[in-house]
């Protein structure tokens, strides 16, 4: 369950493609390895080193927590609207606000204990499995977006009871298109 933010167009832009472009970066990096590793060992039958380790301890998780954050501030997550929209409209926002801050409170709880883990694996030189491939860095990826998304949960609980009419429930791919188009054609106007 998410809800649109109703930030300006120019400062949107700026904030997503500080999230986006490394992960688009990282992805593209990734299948340039996992291509060479494949050619090199179907064709010379010398694979590069530690593909598999390097994948899944540094490209997979920079993707995944990136895009995490990303949807959440772009407000793409899924949502299944079930019961939500045959409330009374006075309390939607209060629904939306308690789900928002119990994410919040989760999120949080999240980022606290993966700070914990990432401070151990550092501590001890965490490597990926019996490789010599370093891990630890990649262990604080996960602390740093739950935090983020412990902050986007909180703004967008605060924004759901401050300002529900700029809060959409999406409960449609379609409908979360046909939002952003008319917050960008309201932008243009200004």
């Amino acid at each position: 369950m998410t809800a649109s933010p109703a930030t300006a167009p120019k400062r949107r832009h700026g904030v997503e493609l500080l999230i986006e472009v490394p992960a688009v970066i990282v992805t593209f990096v990734m299948m340039i390895h996992i291509t060479a590793n494949a050619l090199l060992r179907a064709l010379a039958n010398s694979p590069l080193p530690n593909t598999l380790e390097i994948v899944q301890y540094w490209y997979l998780p920079t993707v995944a927590f990136l895009g995490f954050v990303a949807a959440q501030y772009r407000g793409q997550h899924i949502a299944a609207d079930l019961v939500f929209q045959m409330l009374p409209d006075v309390t939607r926002r209060y629904v939306l606000a308690l789900v928002f801050v119990l994410c919040t409170v989760l999120s949080a709880g999240f980022a606290w204990f993966s700070w914990g883990e990432a401070v151990h694996a550092m501590q001890t030189g965490k490597t990926a499995g019996v490789s010599d491939v370093v891990a630890w860095p990649a262990y604080f990826l996960v602390p740093l977006a739950f935090a983020s998304l412990t902050v986007q949960f909180g703004l967008a609980s605060l924004r759901a009871v401050t300002h529900p009419e700029a809060d959409q429930f999406i409960g449609d791919p379609d409908d979360a298109i046909l939002l952003e188009e008319m917050a960008s054609a309201e932008g243009e106007r200004k």
